[in-house]
């Protein structure tokens, strides 16, 4: 068992968003991501990996598939592996997503930002 503090895993920078690992296991990737107003993260998907996204505090906005939905603190995203997704802080405060990616997909989202 292991306990992780998520207000460690906070951490705002002016410049790009960053993204904080809580768990890398062989079956489940877990992280928060943390964005200060305007910032966010360009339209991708996560081939067989679905994704589930709560948003911890701030608001703004998730395209999913083209739709665009307005997300704030508390609400639980989830989203297919082929899906194709992007969120964006539109909120005045900074916004940070605990982020769930199960299977651990490929290595290249394994690095920290």
């Amino acid at each position: 068992m292991r306990i992780e503090k998520l207000s460690d895993k906070m951490v705002y920078m002016d410049n790009t968003l960053t993204k904080r690992i809580l768990y890398n296991e062989k079956r489940i990737l877990n992280f928060v991501l943390n964005f200060r107003p305007g910032q966010g993260v360009p339209p991708h998907n996560h081939e067989d990996s679905d994704l589930i996204v709560l948003v911890i505090t701030g608001e703004g906005e998730m395209t999913v598939d083209g739709a665009v939905h307005k997300v704030s603190e508390g609400d639980v995203i989830y989203c297919t592996g082929n899906e194709v997704f992007s969120i964006t802080n539109t909120g005045q405060r900074d916004m940070s997503c605990f982020v769930v990616l199960s299977p651990n997909p490929s290595p290249v989202y394994l690095k920290e930002i």
